[in-house]
């Protein structure tokens, strides 16, 4: 457990019920400070979610970027922009999207991935798009690097 970050949680808790504000994200960084088998359970509903969204198959690998981006702007999932895209991988940025869009700029820092569920998200749309078993993890998390995105890597399952 990350005591540190669970007592910064609490604080910034406390402060919004007196204040009348949401806590709901606060709850899931509370969550996720408990310890890292969470990030498991996180993945897993991520990819369940991202499995259910119906996304037009993709026969081009090179159109994938442009679909997965119509796909989160639909959905309201983040802010995106593609980094890169290779036929073994994607790598993009996330901003403002629902692990920490309301943790950014209040003191919380993390150590590690802390957006274990949009990584599961966006592998569950990518296999439902090209139907080939991927897996997503998040390489620079913002409650770390302080920077208003998250970074992502989807990589696809060879054979």
């Amino acid at each position: 457990m990350d005591r540190n970050l669970m007592s910064k949680i609490l604080t910034q808790m406390k402060r919004h019920l007196r204040e009348g504000k949401p806590i709901g994200d606060l709850k899931v960084g509370s969550l996720l400070a408990l310890g890292h088998q969470l990030e498991a359970i996180f993945y897993y509903l991520g990819h369940e979610l991202g499995s259910m969204i119906k996304a037009k198959e993709v026969e081009e690998p090179e159109k994938i970027p442009d679909t997965l981006i119509k796909i989160i702007s639909e959905f309201n999932i983040g802010d995106v922009e593609i980094i890169s895209s290779s036929e073994d991988n994607i790598q993009l940025r996330l901003k403002n999207h629902s692990s920490i869009k309301h943790l950014i700029n209040k003191g919380i820092k993390s150590s590690g991935s802390f957006c274990s569920f949009e990584a599961g998200l966006l592998a569950g749309i990518v296999e439902n798009m090209i139907d080939i078993h991927c897996f997503a993890q998040e390489t620079s998390c913002s409650l770390e690097t302080g920077k208003d995105y998250c970074e992502f890597m989807i990589v696809f399952q060879k054979d």
